[in-house]
């Protein structure tokens, strides 16, 4: 098996590329992308479980036809990617499930949030149909991915979530105003401005961070 790797926006996050499908198989069938930022999420795959296992890495995900790591700022590529390459290799070729059946939660059994769904009003549908068919798949390219969240009538303003090899990339600021808010705005007018909404646990890390700088910073 000859795996590719591919850069992205993000210096800490790199795409791998299989030469196979990733996901689209067995269990896997009707995903987009699926999302582990912590090795506990992880243990419902067992290629995420090998991943996490490698010192650095702080996330995965899993596209059509890559793998998404992203790892410490601190820890080099040169140093990771044999063992990177070792448990994609071994993954595929043993045969075994890329998500553990008996996972049975959010991502064996969630929504895409880009379904079109009865409750949505026209303005979401449109909303969702944009971002699936017009910037999803640029996103995808460079091992990212974003959910919907939610649309505000009243302020016009769009929430998402980014993923992948966007979560903590310093150009994604520039992906939301000139690529997500410009597009959705020009096509919609009611939509006024694009925010990012992070996940919990990536809130519940800020706030562990500034707590422990805090700290570090009153004994100086």
């Amino acid at each position: 098996m000859f795996i590719q790797t591919t850069t992205t926006p993000n210096e800490d996050a790199l795409q791998f590329i299989p030469g196979v499908p990733v996901l689209g198989n067995d269990n896997t069938s009707s995903m987009r992308t699926v999302e582990f930022t912590s090795p506990r999420e992880g243990l419902k795959s067992p290629l995420a479980t090998r991943l996490f296992a490698i010192d650095g890495v702080r996330g995965v995900m899993f596209g059509s036809d890559f793998v998404t790591v992203r790892k410490d700022s601190d820890c080099p590529w040169q140093l990771m990617k044999p063992d990177i390459y070792a448990a994609i290799m071994d993954h595929f070729s043993s045969g075994r499930q890329l998500i553990r059946s008996d996972g049975g939660d959010s991502h064996t059994a969630a929504q895409d949030s880009m379904n079109i769904n009865e409750h949505d009003s026209d303005i979401v549908a449109e909303i969702k149909e944009l971002l699936e068919s017009r910037i999803r798949p640029s996103i995808q390219e460079d091992g990212g991915d974003l959910d919907f969240v939610s649309f505000n009538e009243g302020t016009g303003v769009v929430k998402i979530r980014l993923r992948g090899a966007c979560r903590g990339c310093a150009s994604s600021t520039v992906t939301l105003k000139h690529g997500v808010e410009g597009m959705l705005s020009y096509y919609i007018p009611e939509v006024t401005g694009v925010e990012e909404v992070a996940d919990e646990l990536e809130e519940q890390a800020k706030k562990e961070f500034e707590k422990l700088e805090s700290h570090l910073n009153s004994k100086d």
